[in-house]
Formats: structure tokens, sequence, C-alpha cells
């Protein structure tokens, strides 16, 4: 698009609000790797990029769908945190914090008009595609449903991201976009019902037919 793209901020976004009583033994180590290298230990980066690199990597992946933008926005990512030692910032939860900035920067990218006319379609215009000849390998289903997610707005497209493949519960995605548990929860089902409709059409399915390798994140289960 021609509108000016905005650029993410200088600040770091704030770490939630709603922070839970009882914190996993994960999360305080987090806790006392991002404090132990914001002190000045390095070893104790490398721990925290060690545990997250392949987890952030995939939600990027898969919210930029150029593979070249999605690269550059997991690096930006990891920038921003390194950035937090020169910041003295106080950390509460690193986990939520890591992949807000990782979204941040993930949607600007996708404000501009090189990608957004790449993989962005209204859910409601989706041009369906022939079928493939062929599909036993999980290996082309995964294909399919990474093609049918580039066509979900981006909206839909995080919130299964952020639960699907990167493990979030509804209460922390809800958290981390600032949006309320409700909303997550509909967005969640109205997403995954798109993606199904999209991959049974690709399959040359019915909308309510069953298929043995439809993946288990497009079935029709409670919130």
């Amino acid at each position: 698009m021609s509108k000016h793209v905005q650029t993410i901020p200088a600040a770091l976004p704030d770490a939630p609000d709603a922070i839970s009583a009882e914190q996993s033994e994960e999360e305080r180590r987090d806790l006392e790797r991002i404090s132990a290298f914001i002190a000045g230990d390095d070893r104790a980066f490398l721990d925290l990029y060690a545990r997250y690199e392949a987890p952030l990597l995939h939600y990027c992946m898969k919210m930029c769908p150029d593979h070249r933008v999605a690269e550059d926005a997991f690096q930006e990512a990891w920038t921003k945190i390194f950035e937090l030692r020169s910041k003295q910032g106080t950390v509460t939860r690193f986990q939520p914090l890591l992949f807000r900035i990782a979204r941040n920067i993930c949607l600007n990218a996708l404000r501009g008009e090189r990608v957004r006319k790449r993989d962005t379609v209204n859910a409601d215009s989706v041009e369906i595609g022939a079928p493939p000849e062929h599909l036993h390998e999980d290996e082309e289903l995964r294909a399919l449903l990474s093609r049918a997610l580039g066509k979900l707005p981006v909206e839909w497209r995080e919130v299964f991201v952020l639960h699907e493949y990167c493990n979030f519960t509804y209460d922390e995605i809800a958290t981390m976009l600032g949006r309320t548990l409700t909303n997550v929860k509909t967005t969640a089902f109205r997403s995954r019902v798109r993606l199904r409709q999209l991959v049974a059409s690709w399959l040359g399915l019915g909308e309510h037919d069953e298929h043995p390798h439809l993946p288990s994140s497009l079935l029709k289960r409670p919130l």
C-alpha cells in the first residue's frame, strides 16, 4: 500500500500487567536468566536464546509467510531483548514479552505494500485453488495449512499461531494482545472454521465431511 509504514517505537512494550500468582518453574528460570543478563551475564542470554530460538522462529515464519521478512523479524526481536541491558529494564514475565515484541515487529512488516498484497486476503473473498492430485503426506497437509493461514486476516492468524504453534493459553494471548478472553476465544473459533473450510475445499471435501488426514488443529472442539 502507499500509506506510510509505521515503525516500531524505540521503547520496548511493557510486560503484561496481569501476572499469575503462581509462576511455573520455567517462568522463574526465565526471570532469573533475563535478570542475570541485564546484570551483565552473557551466558544467561545464550540460555534464553537456546530455549526460545525454535518456537520464536516458528512463530515469525507463520506470521510472515515471506521467509526473509520472518527471519529479519526474528533477529530484530532478539536485538530488542538485548537492548534491555542498556535500558536496565525490569521484566516480570519473559515469554509474553518476547512474543509480543516479535508480534509488533511482524505486524509492522505486514503493513507494507509488498507483503500485504502478497500474503493478506479478505476472509470473504478467498480464491480457491485446485485441489492437489495426491495428498498422502503430512508435509503436503502442512503446506496446505500454511497456505490457508496466509489467507486469514492477520488478527485471526496471530491468535491461531500463538495458541496452536506456540502453546500459549487463551488467557495469555488475551493479556499479550490486550483483548478480552471472549474475543480471543471467538477469534480462535472463527480462524479454525475458516481454515477448515479452505483446506476441505482444496481436498475436494464438503465443509462438514470428515477426513482422516485433516490436522487436529482444525477439529471443531470446545473452547
